[in-house]
């Protein structure tokens, strides 16, 4: 049985899709806990906004949390079973780089692994957990194999992609087109199709849009996978 996750989020379309994909790659329902969207600025006690039935979960991914509910997590949740959490950054107003800092302190102080993605996609494990969770629902930087003939792609598998499902869904459109240089543009395009749901505000920390990191993350992927596609 795969590591168990409960998401903790404030509504949205991106964890809808998360937790569709998640549970599909695991074969086990993602719990939700969705929190109330407004919030008061200080949030004295955190349980107050919380299920009474949390906890329980290995890995624990917060999209978007009010900063004190997300500062206590770790705290809360430790106890109860929870040996990582992950709180991916797909807008720089989700998580503050001082907050990074604290949250991280809170998960060694309760034993528990941490990462904050930006964008969630952009995932790597250094630590044995989140190794773990990454290779059981297939997970992290964005990675294709191809199977080419004649010139055209007529197959496509992803050993690990976006938690939010878009890789696979991009992989699937990419059956049937012309294995050349036009097929690593055609993978950043149809990004915007579905589309990534990373924000487009600029984060000063990259010097550039969590968009355009997913974008790059799925043209490199899809350039590794024309180098060493199977050809016939």
């Amino acid at each position: 049985m795969p590591l168990r996750i409960e998401l903790y989020h404030i509504g949205g379309r991106y964890p809808q899709l998360l937790a569709e994909h998640l549970s599909e790659a695991g074969g086990t329902p993602v719990r939700e806990h969705r929190l109330p969207a407004t919030l008061p600025m200080i949030v004295d006690d955190p349980e107050e906004f919380l299920p009474e039935d949390v906890g329980g979960a290995e890995i624990v991914i917060a999209v978007n949390l009010h900063q004190d509910i997300l500062v206590d997590l770790p705290k809360l949740l430790g106890p109860r079973g929870a040996r990582a959490l992950i709180a991916p950054i797909e807008s720089p107003e989700w998580v503050r780089p001082g907050q990074v800092h604290q949250v991280t302190g809170e998960c060694s102080k309760v034993g528990m692994e941490s990462a904050f993605p930006k964008p969630f996609c952009a995932l790597e494990p250094k630590t044995p957990v989140l190794q773990q969770f990454c290779e059981e629902y297939g997970v992290g930087r964005p990675q294709l194999r191809l199977q080419v003939q004649d010139g055209r792609v007529i197959g496509a598998t992803v050993p690990q992609g976006s938690p939010c499902g878009l890789t696979h869904w991009v992989a699937e459109r990419l059956i049937g087109r012309p294995a050349d240089e036009t097929l690593e543009p055609k993978a950043a395009e149809l990004l915007h199709l579905r589309p990534c749901l990373a924000t487009m505000v600029l984060d000063p920390a990259l010097g550039d849009t969590v968009m355009h990191e997913s974008i790059r993350l799925m043209e490199a992927a899809a350039r590794q996978a024309l180098a060493t596609a199977e050809r016939s």
